[in-house]
């Protein structure tokens, strides 16, 4: 299976979410450029940028309407998550219109890698497969997000007051289609993935093992001879496509960074942003806590606010890292190989193979400001806490003047 074909539900998807503005020709199998969609891409995005100009200058909007139990400060948190929402979803589709056509090129440079793998190497990369995983992990994530939002519904219905179904329903469209979004990634991270998986394991493969020693009293046939040489000849054939395949897939990943580097970087600071609000609504529903039902279910509600953005900050992360590990692996896996000390193009290769590993180490980059890998995580720990402890001690000064306020 083709792994245009193995897409196809994403981009229809991407499409309906326009986030991805290219149609498969049914005939020539080929990606082709859709005006229709462009256009429908444009004017989602306009009004898009002007409903969150709307909001930005709406002052008359609450955050989320319990104005009676929530300080300033809480509705400030409530409006910067909900900003935060429409400018990542802005930046999406502004992203996927602008790198439509790298998009096009890291899609063809994959089925031209892919036609590598089968024709020179005839490895099967399994697509159907990976169709399948992709259809579980997509399955996952939705039920993620939905259990989540309608847990959090639900808690908030509880309340006297109804105005939060209309902030509830602003944020969860944005928060859907920067979902699509971040599975995009995914799946582009996870093909990259499954590529130097099938080099890795090419690579163990081999075996270009050190020349007997000659031994005393001891002939080789002609024919044994012969076919140590073509077994050696094959096996330095694979290691050179190899070569330039893993050149292929370093090239593939800087392309990838250039189609997903801002929407990475827009929707990790909105992430950052939602896990350090709802960290401060815990704290603030801790302070009031009166050991009710209802009490609880709003705390759990928070934590489960906070659940998706979580979520996909420490999934990125990890499929980020174990990709980029991979430069690690193929070049432990390459000194693994014995060299034939008689043969001067094995030696060669291999140093030139390893040095290679060394300068083109893959990174994945969030439009070049930070490398996106596990110390994202203690990044996010420490700048969430750090703010965490701001909001806390203007909550405690907010606090303090209102009772000062009242007394006098």
């Amino acid at each position: 299976m083709d792994i245009l074909d193995a897409l196809g539900p994403l981009q229809r998807i991407g499409q309906l979410c326009n986030l991805w503005q290219w149609r498969l020709d049914t005939a020539t199998r080929q990606l082709q450029r859709s005006r229709w969609l462009e256009a429908y891409g444009c004017v989602v995005l306009l009004l898009s940028t002007g409903y969150l100009l709307y909001g930005l200058f709406d002052e008359s909007r609450t955050a989320d309407g319990e104005s009676n139990e929530t300080t300033n400060i809480g509705h400030t948190v409530d409006s910067i998550q909900l900003v935060g929402i429409r400018v990542a979803h802005a930046t999406a589709l502004l992203e996927a219109l602008l790198q439509r056509q790298a998009q096009g090129r890291f899609f063809a440079q994959l089925r031209e890698i892919d036609r590598e793998f089968a024709n020179v190497l005839h490895l099967d990369l399994e697509n159907g497969q990976f169709r399948s995983q992709m259809n579980r992990r997509a399955l996952w994530m939705l039920s993620g997000y939905l259990v989540s939002q309608i847990f959090i519904l639900f808690t908030k219905m509880l309340a006297p007051d109804s105005h939060f179904m209309i902030y509830w329903l602003c944020y969860l469209l944005p928060l859907l289609v920067c979902g699509v979004r971040y599975f995009q990634i995914y799946t582009a991270v996870q093909i990259v993935h499954h590529r130097l998986e099938m080099l890795l394991r090419l690579l163990e493969s081999l075996q270009l093992n050190e020349a007997e020693q000659p031994q005393p009293f001891v002939c080789k046939s002609i024919k044994e001879e012969l076919e140590m040489e073509t077994l050696a000849a094959a096996c330095m054939q694979r290691l050179l496509a190899a070569r330039k395949l893993y050149q292929r897939l370093w090239l593939l990943v800087a392309l990838l960074n250039r189609c997903y580097g801002l929407s990475m970087l827009v929707n990790l600071g909105n992430d950052f942003l939602a896990i350090t609000s709802n960290c401060y609504w815990i704290f603030l529903n801790f302070r009031r806590f009166a050991a009710s039902p209802y009490d609880f279910l709003q705390i759990v509600g928070s934590t489960l606010w906070s659940a998706p953005h979580l979520g996909n900050v420490l999934f990125l992360a990890l499929i980020c890292e174990r990709a980029a590990y991979f430069t690690t692996r193929l070049a432990l896996s390459l000194h693994h190989i014995r060299v034939d000390l008689q043969n001067d193009s094995h030696n060669a290769l291999i140093t030139q193979f390893s040095l290679q590993l060394l300068h083109q180490r893959l990174h994945f980059s969030a439009a070049g400001f930070f490398d996106v890998d596990c110390t994202l995580l203690y990044t996010i720990v420490g700048a969430t806490t750090t703010y965490l402890i701001i909001l806390i001690q203007f909550h405690m000064s907010e606090g303090s003047l209102s009772s000062g306020t009242a007394g006098g």
